[in-house]
């Protein structure tokens, strides 16, 4: 049974994350728990009696029940819960573990005063803290049919970055069976940096050489993944910009990307490429860890 924990941003209208469930088969096994998040501040500040707290979880809690009656209605499995906000993400983070979620649904594109609660800190911090795969969900709309995106790191050889791929690429084709649609693997590759600089031949030769045997490891590990030759790229320049670039031309649905989570001073870097797609992309973006990943959390 596959758990996937919704959150929902009171500031929405169509409630994105939870609409997504609806390319999931309400026959599936899965369970859903759907959070409604809450800052209390506004209440505690006009009115320190607990009673008034108490009442506004009430009200939101029949709110949030309202919202998914549909839902249930339609043959899906959901609790809810309303959750006063104390640091959100952490909040998101520790409700995902005690409901041993699989995945977590997260809208990304709210509108209005909590935009920054919960659109830049908030996600950049469950992309590097988030122990459960983390689906960032536009307002695209339905994502049936529509290719799914596996950017993959062929340059890098170490296990922990040959594992991510692996991952990444089995999450794209699960996704990819549900939604009926094809995978397409990405790969973005850096020029070649010779000493100098200018016009060098050898700067061309060696940039191609380099292109013609990453292709040759791509279209390896597409072929051993089922993936058409015609949807294995390589392009070059930065991963943000050539992912999201592609996303557009092909009209994907979900990007899937990867991230080796690290501690100390390099961790400020690991997650990067995912943040700097996400604040491009109309695409939803599907995140994902190692299995050894530890939330620090």
């Amino acid at each position: 049974m596959t758990n996937i924990l919704v959150v929902i941003d009171p500031e929405e209208s169509n409630y994105s994350a939870l609409e997504r469930i609806k390319e999931i088969p309400s026959t599936a096994n899965v369970d859903y728990k759907v959070d409604l998040y809450f800052d209390a501040a506004p209440v505690t500040a006009m009115n320190a009696n607990s009673d008034s707290l108490r009442e506004s979880i009430a009200k939101k809690q029949v709110s949030v029940d309202q919202i998914v009656a549909p839902y249930k209605e339609m043959g899906y499995r959901i609790t809810t819960e309303v959750i006063q906000i104390h640091r959100l993400y952490e909040d998101i983070i520790k409700s995902a573990r005690t409901f041993k979620a699989d995945f977590v649904f997260k809208p990304v594109r709210q509108h209005g005063p909590l935009k920054r609660m919960f659109y830049t800190s908030t996600d950049w911090n469950l992309i590097r803290m988030c122990p459960s795969s983390l689906l960032l969900v536009s307002d695209q709309g339905s994502v049936r049919g529509k290719p799914v995106i596996a950017s993959v790191n062929i340059g890098d050889e170490d296990s922990a970055h040959q594992e991510l791929n692996r991952i990444v690429l089995t999450r794209a084709n699960a996704l990819a069976e549900v939604l009926n649609a094809e995978v397409h693997l990405i790969y973005a590759y850096g020029p070649a940096v010779v000493i100098g600089g200018g016009a060098d031949p050898m700067a061309y030769q060696i940039t191609k050489d380099r292109h013609d045997a990453d292709f040759k490891k791509a279209k390896v590990l597409a072929s051993e993944n089922d993936i058409l030759a015609s949807n294995t790229m390589l392009r070059e320049g930065t991963p943000d910009t050539i992912v999201t670039e592609y996303g557009e031309e092909v009209d994907a649905g979900i990007i899937v990307l990867g991230t080796v989570a690290r501690s100390g001073a390099s961790g400020l870097f690991i997650g990067n490429t995912a943040e700097s797609v996400l604040e491009k992309t109309r695409r939803d973006m599907f995140v994902i860890k190692l299995e050894s990943f530890m939330s620090p959390i």
